[in-house]
């Protein structure tokens, strides 16, 4: 199968997407075209038998050379040429996404942030930062289901006032109960839910508001320069998720001003209408190998988009021994010094 570029008509050199001018660059003849002149080319590709076929070897149309992918990776870059690629065949109708959100923050700006957020990291081995680990850090467009949600939520239950007066023989405690009911249309917007199944749950939540009012419609010609996933896993599979987190909202919202002393409440929701839309949200990663356990590697992420950081850094285990084997050989000179003087 071939993989595509998008060509510079200046020179014919590859175009990549530029997060700065939100353009699209050539960094041979340092040629910048605008969204009309590069997205007027780009077509929704026609859906063939042999785009439903499980395929991880593709043909660089720049150089020849062959290109492995998971199966799940729709753009990366050609490993000897280095131009990037769009991978044919991956995005056929049923996985094409409607939107993309692209990035806004470039690479040199990434690294910026990461350098200086990991150096106020004491404990944090030195090979983590070094030039080579950084050099892997890499754009990705993840696929993201984004859900609105319209639904009828029902509170019913119980509200109690109490009151205590006295009379010279007795003490007269009095209890008022009130039936309480509520009832609203409530709508919830732009609930994200990853798309992938090797997505780490906790750092795509971590990285998390992303602006979707700043989406595009998607193209081909956004994920020129990064890499990009395909998602693996269908709609309907996050219904029951989505449904069980906006009826938790219920009760909070229409009992909010529910003001007596005490109360017994229990809520309902149904469901109304529930819309999910397939996007693509940009997010630059980098990752180091945990020796204790593979299966869990160490991480930091950023938000393409607004630059949000979240990390799980490794620990140099023998800095921080002597650090504290530090710490306490002065805690007990210290102490010495005191005794020698009080007693």
């Amino acid at each position: 199968m071939a993989a595509s570029t998008y060509k510079c008509p200046s020179c014919g050199g590859y175009l990549a997407f530029d997060p700065d001018t939100q353009k699209w660059k050539c960094p041979f003849c340092d040629s910048i075209f605008d969204e009309q002149s590069v997205l007027a080319k780009d077509a929704p590709p026609k859906q063939t038998a042999e785009a439903d076929q499980r395929q991880v070897v593709y043909r660089c149309q720049n150089c020849g050379s062959e290109i492995m992918t998971d199966e799940t990776t729709v753009a990366t870059q050609c490993y000897y040429c280095h131009s990037p690629v769009v991978l044919e065949g991956k995005l056929n109708s049923s996985m094409r996404p409607d939107s993309v959100l692209p990035f806004a923050v470039d690479r040199e700006k990434a690294i910026a942030a990461f350098m200086k957020w990991v150096k106020s990291k004491r404990f944090v081995p030195k090979s983590f930062f070094r030039e080579a680990q950084i050099e892997s850090m890499t754009g990705v467009y993840y696929p993201h289901f984004v859900t609105d949600c319209e639904v009828q939520g029902t509170v019913e239950g119980e509200g109690r006032n109490m009151s205590v007066s006295s009379t010279p023989s007795y003490v007269i405690t009095k209890t008022d109960h009130y039936h309480v009911r509520r009832e609203a249309d409530l709508s919830f917007r732009s609930i994200l839910r990853p798309a992938l199944t090797k997505t780490n749950r906790k750092l795509s939540d971590a990285i998390h508001p992303y602006p979707l009012d700043s989406e595009k419609p998607f193209s081909n010609a956004y994920l020129t320069g990064f890499v990009a996933e395909r998602r693996d896993v269908e709609a309907e599979s996050i219904r029951l998720d989505i449904e069980q987190e906006v009826s938790g909202y219920v009760q909070p919202l229409l009992s909010d001003t529910v003001s007596y002393e005490s109360r017994s409440l229990s809520s309902s929701c149904r469901v109304k209408s529930l819309k999910t839309r397939y996007v693509l949200l940009p997010t630059w990663v980098l990752t180091y190998p945990n020796r204790q356990n593979p299966n869990d590697p160490y991480y930091y992420a950023m938000n393409g988009r607004t630059g949000e950081i979240c990390g799980k850094l490794p620990v140099d285990r023998k800095k921080l021994f002597l650090t504290a084997l530090g710490a306490g050989a002065a805690v007990f000179v210290i102490g010495c010094i005191l005794c020698y003087f009080v007693f």
